[in-house]
Parts: C-alpha cells; structure tokens; sequence
C-alpha cells in the first residue's frame, strides 16, 4: 500500500472510529476533541487535537455528518441523522470507512 492510501485509509477509520464513538449511548450523542483523542489511543492512534478538529471539520462539512461548535480551545461534535444512519448501515458516506461486519 502507498503511503498516500495508507494516510487517507488512517483518516477514514478515524472519522469511523469518532462516529461510532458519538453514537455510543454512553456519549449520549457528543463528545469533543479531547476525549476523541483519548478513544483513538486505544486503537494506537496519537493524534494532535487540531488533527482531530480537521476530522470533525470533514465529517461536518464534506459528509454532513456531525454539528460542530468551538468555544476557546475545544470543539465539540454532535451526531447527525446521517452519521447515525452510516454506523447503522444504512447509508454509505464517502470518505469515512464502512462499518465491519464482525465488530
């Protein structure tokens, strides 16, 4: 794999990984930048949180898939409908992984 596929495979698990996080129950639908950088240390990804904010930046703009909001430093996400309906396979979003099936 070239490292140009292998970068852009790394960002679209991440944004998977960041919109299976918000639709976690237990997110209750939101998180921010730094519990999205702790939930991606479990997969051994450690990644800045501007890097972070790129990703939510993409998801919202480019894929419609969460809402952001910054206040000072930190950014938040909210799942969208749509972002919901990609985790739930019921839609397939370009530019973010598709959900496995043995997960």
């Amino acid at each position: 794999m070239a490292a140009e596929d292998y970068a852009q495979w790394v960002d679209e698990n991440i944004r998977l990984i960041i919109l299976k996080d918000l639709a976690d129950p237990k997110a209750g639908g939101s998180t921010n930048t730094f519990l999205i950088q702790k939930s991606l240390e479990r997969f051994s990804y450690r990644k800045s949180r501007d890097y972070i904010r790129n990703q939510l930046l993409f998801l919202e703009n480019e894929a419609g898939a969460v809402r952001t909001r910054t206040e000072g430093t930190e950014t938040s996400a909210e799942i969208t409908r749509r972002g919901r309906d990609h985790v739930e396979r019921r839609t397939v979003l370009a530019g973010v992984q598709a959900p496995g099936d043995a997960e």
